[in-house]
């Protein structure tokens, strides 16, 4: 790990963040995002992309930090940001306060303590971690195609800000009533794999405190892959039982395999997405992109 050097006392820090509310609501996220340092600058977003477009845009002007404040979704749209604007040394800092904050959670951030959380941006301690595309399109913790992704699809805004989490399970629910496409997964040195989900992970956590990927660092070059050859209750009740043990089945109905890259393709379109984002479908060829310099 090393330290941010560049960031003097005073320099003023970009900080990317959805108000998710008008009003009252938005006012007060304000007042606390300002709260933490008179250092800070808010660039707030007003609709989906305008993450990406501001974080490239900051990159481009040559700042050597961008802190995201929101979700793993905010979080994703900077970190594409960052890539496309392909300028090596840009750190991103992390205030989680979204949804969902898996990626926060699994580098040992408090989410919600935006307090804790600014002093490690204080403090500088940067942290290298693998970064991954699909189709051109950037990860920093999971992805998926499939049936988890078809959840994604399923779960509205309105579901997810008033049920949270919950919102998930209840798309999951019915979307386990639906038939779905087989997949083919190919990786060098691995067996030819068939499924109807793939869930990919750089990160050991999934869809929460689920270390769905236990054996997966951050900066070891490989990609933790889960195929489930059906998904069913009792197909998802072997995954909880890995979950619970760390030791997937063997008996051929969840596979579970390291590698630096993979690809995916089925006879028709199937959603995929990249923590936690829709991020198109099928065929799909993930592999690494570099490194992205994080403040933990």
């Amino acid at each position: 790990m090393t330290t941010l050097q560049i960031l003097s006392a005073d320099r003023p820090i970009p900080v990317i963040f959805n108000p998710c509310a008008r009003g009252a609501r938005a006012e007060s996220r304000v007042d606390e995002l300002r709260a933490l340092s008179p250092r800070v600058v808010l660039h707030p977003t007003r609709a989906a992309g305008d993450a990406r477009r501001i974080a490239a845009e900051l990159s481009a002007d040559g700042e050597p930090l961008v802190v995201a404040a929101g979700g793993d979704g905010t979080i994703n749209e900077v970190v594409n940001g960052l890539a496309a604007a392909g300028r090596a040394g840009v750190a991103l800092g992390l205030l989680p306060s979204g949804t969902m904050n898996v990626f926060a959670m699994d580098l040992g951030l408090p989410a919600g303590r935006l307090d804790e959380c600014w002093a490690a941006i204080e403090r500088g301690n940067v942290r290298e971690i693998d970064l991954w595309h699909a189709n051109g399109t950037h990860f920093v913790q999971l992805a998926g195609a499939g049936l988890d992704a078809s959840i994604i699809a399923e779960t509205t805004w309105e579901s997810k800000k008033r049920l949270g989490p919950l919102s998930y399970v209840l798309s999951g629910l019915r979307s386990l009533q639906q038939e779905a496409p087989r997949l083919t997964v190919r990786a060098a040195g691995q067996a030819e794999y068939h499924g109807t989900v793939v869930l990919v992970g750089n990160g050991r956590s999934y869809g929460g405190p689920f270390r769905l990927f236990p054996a997966a660092q951050y900066d070891d070059g490989l990609l933790d892959v889960v195929v489930m050859k059906h998904h069913g209750a009792a197909d998802f009740l072997r995954l909880g039982m890995g979950l619970l043990s760390g030791h997937f089945p063997r008996d051929g109905r969840v596979s579970a395999f390291q590698t630096s890259e993979l690809t995916v393709t089925s006879e028709e379109p199937v959603p995929f997405e990249a923590d936690g984002e829709l991020a198109g479908g099928t065929p799909l060829l993930i592999q690494s992109a570099g490194r992205l310099r994080v403040l933990v």
